[in-house]
């Protein structure tokens, strides 16, 4: 499967806490700042809501009027289905139907939360983002990077638009704004059998000053077998009790 551009394409808070590793790990994080970056039409943000302290989702889209932000993703669901139904990348036994629908109810959340929390959704995108230095706790990035890699490089994109210089920069940029962790996902090309995805293993060999990272296996399932690690990143030396 391949890709011309981005698609404006949500899932559901749960899948998102699992793809991250914070199911058992929110408490933790109840008085943290988070940044969902892109946050697309997912309903991370409604999940999170009331039990973090303060959440905030950017996508470039997010600029749009709602009812062309709902006919946007699911213009872009609808044409990712279709791929999906033709790709070689997924198990015969995953269950596109049952995908599908959890990415509309993912869509109504979304919708919902941003009409109550217009001012927790913003219009930004990486390389840069309009925030200051360490402005959050906990940013957490998914399918973005190493996902729009370059088709050559295990990823979806047919063009080279977010190569690994891209990657270096918006990777660069989570962590600026990170006063304590990233996360990652997914950290493997998007392949039947995934492989550890070759710029994150780059990336963690390059890490901005003051960071550490490590690769985490991954309980969310969008129908790929091998290697299906995220990947969590860390700032040295600032105490738990600081950071949240």
């Amino acid at each position: 499967m391949q890709l011309a551009s981005v698609v404006f394409y949500g899932r559901l808070g749960e899948q998102a806490l699992a793809m991250f590793n914070l199911e058992g790990d929110l408490e933790q994080w109840r008085d943290a700042r988070v940044l969902d970056c892109p946050g697309g039409p997912g309903s991370l943000s409604a999940r999170l809501r009331g039990l973090v302290g303060e959440v905030v989702a950017v996508d470039p889209l997010y600029a749009l009027p709602e009812q062309e932000l709902e006919r946007r993703a699911l213009a872009d669901l609808e044409r990712t289905m279709a791929g999906l139904r033709s790709s070689a990348a997924l198990r015969p036994d995953f269950d596109l139907e049952a995908c599908r629908e959890e990415h509309i109810q993912a869509l109504q959340a979304f919708l919902e939360d941003r009409r109550h929390h217009p001012q927790h959704y913003r219009n930004a995108s990486l390389p840069e983002l309009p925030f200051p230095d360490q402005s959050f706790d906990l940013v957490l990035s998914g399918h973005l990077l190493f996902a729009y890699a370059p088709l050559r490089d295990g990823g979806l994109s047919s063009s080279d638009d977010f190569d690994l210089a891209w990657h270096r920069q918006a990777l660069s940029e989570l962590c600026r704004v990170s006063r304590h962790a990233v996360r990652l996902y997914p950290a493997h090309t998007i392949e039947r059998v995934a492989r550890r995805h070759p710029y994150a293993v780059s990336l963690l060999a390059e890490l901005p000053p003051g960071w550490r990272g490590t690769f985490c296996s991954s309980r969310y399932d969008q129908g790929h077998d091998g290697c299906t690690d995220s990947l969590q990143l860390e700032r040295i030396g600032v105490p738990k009790s600081e950071s949240t």
